[in-house]
């Protein structure tokens, strides 16, 4: 029994030493792809000018690709990009609201973003925060309505899962605010607030 218990105790350290060396090590460099859900929002006073009503930007399928380099244990910087191509529909309300597309719309960012890691095997829960800039493009048969890059800010919450040292899998849970002008009639229209989720996998090289 005591051999056997030695043994059991034995694989467990080995196995939980195993899986504390497949983390982001400082120094490494993580590239990605994934795809997930945008959710959108109403749109302010002047992009539904041209619609003669309140108008909002439906859900649909967001892509993305990423960057990433650990910069220490705990603390890494993510440089990515992520695009949908939705519509624009009317403002509906009730349980089964009316909403008839207007336009289509081509919404795409580009952002940086801090990621502060925590811990827990190869299971890294993270949190953090980036800015950057939206690109949102109505498709109107008026040639007038142009696209317009926007300050973005974002807050994010997800997880890594190393599967190995080079190789793993996340997911994340992010609130994305897009300005839009003076929040004023016709001038503009305060805050695009877009929820988004996303799942991928990546590859991890080197790192100490």
């Amino acid at each position: 029994m005591k051999g056997s218990a030695l043994c059991f105790a034995t694989a467990a350290f080995l196995l939980l030493r195993a899986l504390s060396f497949a983390q982001a090590a400082p120094g490494s460099v993580e590239i990605g792809a994934g795809a997930g859900r945008f959710y959108g929002g109403q749109l302010g006073d002047a992009e539904t000018a041209p619609f003669g009503q309140k108008v909002r930007a439906d859900d649909d399928i967001l892509e993305s690709v990423w960057l990433g380099a650990q910069l220490s244990r705990d603390w890494g910087l993510e440089l990515s990009v992520r695009r949908t191509s939705t519509h624009l529909v009317a403002a509906g309300e009730g349980l089964f609201p009316n909403e008839p597309a207007l336009a289509g719309l081509d919404f795409a960012t580009i952002e940086l973003a801090g990621l502060r890691s925590f811990r827990l095997g190869n299971l890294l829960p993270y949190v953090g925060g980036g800015i950057g800039v939206a690109n949102v493009d109505p498709n109107t048969p008026n040639p007038a309505v142009r696209d317009a890059n926007r300050f973005c800010a974002s807050a994010a919450a997800g997880g890594r899962f190393y599967a190995a040292r080079w190789i793993g899998f996340r997911a994340d849970i992010r609130g994305r605010f897009t300005y839009l002008g003076s929040h004023r009639p016709g001038q503009g229209g305060g805050w695009l607030v877009s929820p988004e989720i996303l799942a991928g996998a990546f590859f991890s090289f080197g790192g100490k």
